[in-house]
């Protein structure tokens, strides 16, 4: 049975000369079903048929798509988004004196065309710095095809960040199950990081070496760097016995105090290697892309008094996370370096 509204027409045509629009709906609801015209359409095209109405097909209409997008206003539209990529569909209808439909039919139908935001990256960086980052990447991927997992096994990764009193919870993290009639939730605008208190933490793909904070009042130099460095050297010597004689490579950023000669004069002297890490790079950084985001999602929406209640809460989160967790955090450096390598 043909269910097009062509063929439904044809059937209200036949039947208008002698039946009511009631009837005909009736009787096409029965044979058609779902398919079937709506209410009012049949009564609108029994009252064209009625009128003298011939045709079942649609009367073109003045201004359509088809009509109105031709090779000139496909090549203007196009001219006019090159020009300026942040233009509106509405300016550029007005701008060609063409409906804001059609510009929508010839942007996303013929160019493909979508409008999207700026994606947040902490630095545009030059040329110079991308080569930078390739070559450091591919030394280490050279590094570790000749010595494997031994060479990520001797990785240190350390960084700081601030953990924060109070951090609003996501929009996301709010949604809540409700029926289609209920109330949606309200949430009151809060302040924000009332309170914070800087970490910072060492750790190997074993897990959680030394966890350090910030005393209030206190900032971090070359000078109280270097005293972490001589806890960690001893939290390394009683956590992990061989590490120190196997040895120890130190995965950090290229913060003033890492790099103080004070702080690599007492590296040289402890041995250490110091893994080459190039600038603006949280992608290569373990605690960035792996550690942090994870300890900040648990911290949101909670409310801490003091720094002794953050502190807990942090160093819980690192007692509770699975061994899996920093030793796949330390392998995923290899697929970092081959993203950013290539």
């Amino acid at each position: 049975m043909d269910s097009s509204k062509q063929a439904q027409r044809a059937v209200i045509q036949f039947l208008s000369a002698g039946v009511s629009g009631t009837d005909i709906y009736s009787r096409m609801k029965n044979v058609y079903g779902t398919e079937c015209m709506s209410r009012t359409a049949v009564f609108r095209w029994c009252s064209d048929f009625r009128h003298g109405r011939v045709s079942t097909a649609d009367i073109p209409q003045p201004g359509q798509a088809h009509v109105v997008i031709t090779q000139e206003s496909i090549a203007a539209v196009n001219s006019l988004v090159r020009e300026n990529r942040r233009k509106t569909t509405r300016e550029i209808a007005d701008s060609l004196s063409v409906s804001k439909g059609t510009v929508d039919t010839i942007l996303h139908e013929h160019f493909q065309y979508n409008k999207v935001c700026a994606q947040w990256v902490p630095k545009h960086l030059t040329e110079d710095q991308k080569c930078l980052r390739m070559g450091v990447c591919f030394q280490h991927l050279l590094r570790y095809c000749t010595e494997g997992n031994n060479f990520l096994s001797q990785i240190v990764a350390c960084d700081e960040t601030w953990c924060h009193f109070f951090d609003l919870a996501t929009k996301q993290m709010s949604m809540e199950w409700r029926h289609s009639g209920s109330p949606r939730p309200k949430k009151a605008r809060s302040s924000i990081r009332a309170g914070k208190v800087m970490l910072t933490c060492f750790f190997e793909e074993n897990g959680p070496l030394m966890l350090e904070w910030l005393e209030t009042g206190g900032t971090v130099n070359a000078n109280r760097f270097c005293d972490t460095l001589r806890k960690l050297k001893i939290a390394i010597k009683n956590r992990r016995r061989g590490m120190l004689s196997k040895g120890v490579i130190l995965l950090q950023d290229n913060a003033c105090p890492h790099v103080a000669k004070v702080c690599k004069d007492l590296l040289q002297h402890f041995r250490w290697e110091v893994l080459h890490h190039p600038p603006y790079g949280p992608d290569l950084s373990p605690c960035d892309f792996h550690v942090f985001g994870p300890l900040k999602k648990a911290l949101k929406g909670r409310r801490f008094t003091d720094n002794d209640e953050v502190r807990e809460t942090v160093e819980e989160w690192f007692r509770t996370q699975p061994k899996t967790f920093f030793a796949d955090c330390i392998h995923r450096l290899v697929d970092q370096w081959d993203t950013c390598f290539n």
